[in-house]
Parts: structure tokens; C-alpha cells; sequence
């Protein structure tokens, strides 16, 4: 007779991991943000407009990027209920 209860445990390990890897990438990311308007602020006062249009580029595309996963997670819920 197999025993089922390891899987379930490794299952369980799995998703804990995973929990983790996101809520780690979200203070990461949740970081990041709130320092945004102090380093335009720093490159504004370089005048460094090279770099201050590079970082607003990097801004705007993780805006999309994120507005993407918002939507994904809008449709992923609609289907699911």
C-alpha cells in the first residue's frame, strides 16, 4: 500500500515556495515603486535628461507589464467563478 501523505507534503512544501517567491517579488517591486519619485526627482536635479527619459521608459513599461497581469488576473477570476 502506497502512502499518499509524502506528496501531499511535497505538494504542500511546493506552494509555500511559491507563496514566498511571490511575496517577495511583490516587496521587491512594492520597493521599487515608492523610490520612483525620489530618483526622478535626483535625475532631474543632475540634469541628466539622457538617464531621467531612460528611467521614465523603464517606469512606463513596468506600468504595462503590471496593468497586463491585472488584466490576466481579471479574466483568469471571471472564468473561475
Amino acid at each position: 500500500m502506497k502512502n499518499s501523505m509524502p506528496n501531499k507534503v511535497n505538494k504542500n512544501n511546493f506552494e509555500g515556495a511559491e507563496l514566498d517567491k511571490k511575496n517577495e517579488a511583490f516587496e521587491i517591486l512594492k520597493n521599487w515603486v515608492k523610490s520612483v519619485p525620489e530618483t526622478v526627482k535626483d535625475l532631474e536635479e543632475k540634469g541628466d535628461q539622457e538617464k531621467l527619459i531612460k528611467y521614465k521608459k523603464q517606469v512606463k513599461l513596468v506600468l504595462q507589464k503590471l496593468e497586463q497581469i491585472k488584466d490576466t488576473l481579471d479574466n483568469e477570476k471571471e472564468f473561475s467563478s
